[in-house]
């Protein structure tokens, strides 16, 4: 009796991880600047976006925002206001958790993801904000949904979204 107890137990564990590890990771990845296009109809509806978003995300990105600045061992805010945006080398990706305070206003980061960290994954399991929204990811290489895809840890609620950029 013990033994039939002790093996369901352990199937429930088996298929509670597997559940919760697939749970983890299900999330889409969106070329930003796809989205943001003004007939991109299709990528908006595919991905769960509304127009309103995309301004938002537009405005977030492209407009004077008040914003965190993380570098090596410093971080910097510059704005009036409380963060709505933070911009980080992939690199540096982890000093971001010691900002618990200034992450709790923030709905998105940035993150500039260089040819050097190509191999460097991208986990996101410190970044404690109940505010984010959106996770972007700039490339300084050709990016795409599998790059991506294979970089990426802990991803949670945010929405994942990446462009390929030259400046870096």
């Amino acid at each position: 009796m013990k033994i039939n107890s002790l093996f369901k137990l352990l199937i429930l564990v088996l298929f509670a991880n597997t559940f919760i590890g697939n749970a983890q990771e299900n999330y889409s990845i969106t070329n930003f600047d796809q989205l943001i296009e003004e007939q991109s109809t299709q990528t908006r509806n595919q991905q769960n976006f509304d127009s309103g978003e995309i301004e938002n995300l537009k405005n977030l990105v492209f407009e004077l925002n008040p914003l965190l600045v993380v570098q090596e061992n410093e971080h910097a805010k510059m704005g009036d206001g409380a963060p709505k945006l933070v911009i980080v080398p992939s690199k540096y990706l982890s000093n971001i958790s010691s900002l618990k305070t200034e992450l709790q206003s923030v709905v998105l980061i940035l993150i500039k993801h260089s040819s050097n960290n190509l191999y460097t994954s991208l986990d996101l399991s410190s970044i404690k904000s109940t505010a984010l929204k959106y996770v972007l990811i700039e490339c300084d290489f050709e990016c795409n949904v599998s790059n991506i895809q294979n970089m990426l840890e802990n991803t949670s609620n945010v929405k994942v979204l990446y462009r390929t950029t030259t400046e870096q």
